[in-house]
């Protein structure tokens, strides 16, 4: 098949070595003096090894490999420990790669008695980190709101709107029966917590989808 993986220009390359540990999949190795990809299988294409290249010897190009396997790439990776699969899944993660991430968690939960660490511990937190905090964003700064005295509330419990589940963007089925004929509601993950009137307001009677 055609995909994306990395290409090594050997002229360029020193055969320093920061490219080995900047992929945490293990796709290189340091042979003969020079950075080697041994194996399209292990590459995914992502390029986290060309942020620390210091030679720029490394780009990503686009030629017929092998399919990359996220299986292979998760067993050969618990044996380097909990950091570098940590590390591994939320650079999946920033690159919105989930059915890799679903893969590596199935992998992980089917041989979690067999591991040196604890599998859950991994995915809860993977699935806490925000790989956009402290990028810069707007959405991201810290602020505390305050809320003004003058502002009315309610004790009133409101009941949800919610009609469907699951709600994330990358779980939802497009040919799921309530999204058949139907008004969807497409809101960021924090949109619910900053609107206290968003079930009343703006979900009744829709599906939704969670980005």
């Amino acid at each position: 098949m055609k995909r994306q993986v990395i290409q090594i220009d050997e002229q360029k390359c020193t055969g320093c070595g920061d490219c080995v540990t900047g992929c945490a999949e293990g796709a290189l190795q340091i042979i003969d003096g020079k950075a080697r990809l041994i194996s399209d299988v292990l590459c995914d294409g992502l390029g986290a090894c060309i942020g620390v290249c210091p030679e720029g010897a490394i780009e990503i190009i686009e030629r017929e490999a092998e399919p990359y396997n996220e299986i292979k790439v998760v067993a050969q990776m618990v044996k380097q420990g909990k950091n570098t699969l940590v590390a591994h899944m939320k650079h999946l993660k920033e690159h919105d790669m989930h059915e890799y991430l679903k893969q590596a968690v199935g992998y992980l939960m089917e041989h979690k008695s067999e591991l040196p660490f604890n599998a859950e511990e991994v995915i809860r937190e993977v699935h806490f980190y925000n790989p956009h905090g402290g990028h810069g964003c707007l959405g991201s700064k810290t602020m505390q709101l305050k809320k003004t005295e003058n502002t009315s509330a309610t004790d009133i419990d409101q009941s949800s709107e919610l009609r469907q589940w699951p709600v994330q963007m990358h779980l939802i089925s497009p040919v799921a029966p309530y999204f058949q004929n139907a008004d969807v509601l497409l809101a960021a993950d924090c949109v619910a917590y900053t609107l206290g009137n968003f079930h009343s307001k703006y979900l009744k009677n829709k599906s939704l989808a969670v980005a």
